[in-house]
């Protein structure tokens, strides 16, 4: 049973179809065109932003070149300052030799040296020499300004001073921990 169309339904009918082909052209064409343009506008954006800072380092480059090359050049300088030893041995070794060359200078006797166990400080294997001599207090100035301008990094972390006679109290018996610093030992 076929009805017969009358104008207004099929103005109605022409209405229903253009609203539904218009939803469909809004939902599954221009939207997602859209959302695709504006995807693509995000990711330009990111990628400027990350072109941007290339180009900023890029421009920076002269200024970290000269500042890797002062930090290899405070590198050395530390490395010229540690220990050459391999082992704890061979800088306590070292270190010896350094104190008694500065003994020397000062025109101070060591009584005794003795090395104590290597220990830890950050990447560095500390290498702690006690030293024990009787000495006056101008030469142990001397003494201890030379440890401490030498061209070795070495540090004075304990000092015990005792006077040997109360009445007179000219010399004195000093016992020192000298510390060297050397590359912690590679494990192989």
């Amino acid at each position: 049973m076929l009805t017969k169309i009358t104008p207004r339904d099929k103005k109605f009918i022409i209405a229903g179809t253009a609203a539904v082909c218009l939803f469909i052209l809004i939902k599954f064409i221009i939207l997602p065109a859209i959302d695709t343009v504006a995807g693509e506008k995000e990711d330009i954006a990111f990628k400027e932003r990350t072109v941007e800072k290339y180009i900023r380092v890029i421009g920076r480059q002269a200024e970290l070149q000269k500042k890797l090359k002062l930090l290899k050049k405070e590198e050395a300088k530390i490395n010229s300052s540690l220990l050459k030893g391999e082992t704890a041995s061979l800088s306590a070794a070292d270190i010896q030799k350094s104190i008694d060359r500065i003994a020397t200078s000062s025109i101070i006797e060591i009584q005794s040296v003795k090395i104590m166990d290597s220990g830890k400080q950050d990447e560095f294997a500390t290498i702690p020499v006690q030293v024990r001599f009787t000495s006056d207090l101008s030469r142990m100035k001397n003494f201890i300004y030379s440890i401490e301008t030498s061209q070795k990094l070495l540090t004075i972390p304990n000092l015990k001073i005792t006077v040997k006679n109360r009445r007179d109290p000219k010399e004195i018996i000093i016992t020192m921990v000298i510390c060297g610093f050397m590359q912690k030992e590679s494990k192989s």
